[in-house]
């Protein structure tokens, strides 16, 4: 929906789709690796719930808040930050998948 809301208007914000697309990859990749790393795969199923929850119900009181205080300037439109943040983590998972060796990404 956030795609095709930016394709109908005027101009795309390819910078910030893009410069919020390597942020996310930044910070989630680590994160990402560090986790699969540290904890057992069973361990790990129940932190992505955990932080599924977290996320819905802390991305709802932060548009609620962004829209009750007036969004920063630097935003153009959260349909860019939501397309740039999906490509973000769509990029770590493809690096994962093609430059990090089987045996190192391997489960437990």
């Amino acid at each position: 929906m956030s795609l095709l809301r930016l394709v109908e208007g005027a101009t795309i914000p390819w910078v910030s789709i893009a410069g919020v697309g390597v942020v996310t990859a930044v910070l989630v990749g680590p994160v990402v690796w560090f986790v699969r790393d540290r904890f057992s795969e069973r361990r790990r199923e129940r932190l992505t719930l955990v932080s599924f929850g977290l996320a819905m119900i802390l991305v709802p009181i932060a548009l609620g808040l962004s829209l009750a205080f007036g969004v920063p300037r630097f935003v153009p439109s959260f349909d860019s930050l939501i397309l740039g943040s999906y490509l973000g983590c769509v990029i770590v998972l493809l690096g994962e998948q093609t430059l990090v060796p089987k045996r190192l990404r391997a489960a437990d």
